[in-house]
């Protein structure tokens, strides 16, 4: 059986679920862009090396690559269906492992509905235990959920959730992964946390501190009734955790879209995330880099890019 089991955003990367994409690219067109979420129409071959570099730099950190189409490449409904979703390369949006097992995600564009499922059947080959799913009238995707050390989960309320999927999401975790559920609302134009906030170690997070100045969040507690309110920087300097801020171009160009390999020491990211690079080495970290001009094309970078299924 596969090992797994994520407690925590910055741990060394043992394992993760990655889809590397096929013929599915040449359904993004011009009438199609808005359904699947791409910038434009993507160069396959180009888009193919830029991922296909992000995946030997996980490899070459000793992370196992597993293959949704390896794993299921025995089930030809999946492989079919693969075949047809120019999204499932984003598999991080589609589930999240905590630390007994993975809860299925809800995404809200119709050009991704259903594809938790191929996670699904991953998981069930894997043996990796499903905890639970958010289900319609429920919406919420992996990029709007992280941890913040090893007690907290996190789940923005953004364009692509809302806080149905947030209940369903605590209802699941709260008490059992986790002794703590931060809701984070965000201005309208936000789809995921992700792309504003990111955990590189227990004290250290990348931030887009503007748009989470906005409003309170809410903190939900273990064994305590009703709610209490914080802000979001309030709450990380409460915890000890220490920000780098990013700048609206870098937001805008996904140089946020980090995900850590080894503990404390490496990252993986885009090239063009230099300044980024340059502040993350003044704290002793190494950024290894890939070209991802055409990548981007579609709204996601390393991060989007990989479910983690086992931390250490």
């Amino acid at each position: 059986m596969t090992g797994y089991g994520v407690t925590n955003a910055y741990g060394d990367l043992k394992r993760v679920l990655v889809h590397r994409p096929g013929p599915e690219l040449s359904l993004v067109t011009d009438k199609t862009l808005a359904e699947f979420n791409f910038s434009r129409p993507v160069d396959r071959e180009r888009f193919l090396s830029d991922y296909d570099t992000m995946l030997g730099m996980f490899q070459a950190h000793g992370v196992e690559t597993l293959l949704l189409s390896e794993v299921l490449k025995e089930d030809d409904d999946a492989v079919g269906y693969m075949a047809r979703r120019p999204n499932m390369t984003y598999t991080r949006d589609l589930a999240t492992v905590f630390s007994r097992g993975a809860v299925l995600m809800s995404p809200q564009l119709k050009g991704r509905w259903g594809d938790q499922e191929m996670m699904a059947r991953a998981f069930e080959r894997l043996g990796i235990p499903i905890l639970g799913a958010v289900e319609p009238p429920g919406y919420l995707e992996g990029g709007g959920v992280t941890m913040l050390g090893d007690d907290t989960a996190v789940a923005s309320l953004c364009d692509r959730a809302n806080e149905t999927g947030t209940r369903m999401l605590r209802d699941l975790v709260l008490g059992k992964d986790v002794k703590y559920f931060l809701e984070v609302p965000l201005p309208f134009g936000h789809i995921h946390i992700d792309g504003i906030f990111m955990v590189l170690d227990r004290e250290l997070a990348l931030i887009y501190p503007e748009s989470l100045r906005v409003f309170p969040c809410r903190l939900y507690e273990d064994g305590k009734p009703g709610v209490r309110h914080v802000m979001f920087e309030e709450f990380l300097k409460k915890k000890g955790i220490r920000t780098i801020a990013i700048t609206f171009l870098e937001r805008k160009a996904g140089h946020l879209n980090l995900v850590v390999t080894k503990r404390s020491e490496i990252a993986v990211g885009f090239a063009s995330a230099t300044r980024i690079a340059s502040e993350l080495a003044r704290h002793g970290w190494h950024l290894a880099t890939f070209p991802a001009e055409e990548l981007f094309l579609g709204n996601g970078g390393a991060h989007c890019m990989t479910c983690p299924v086992e931390v250490g």
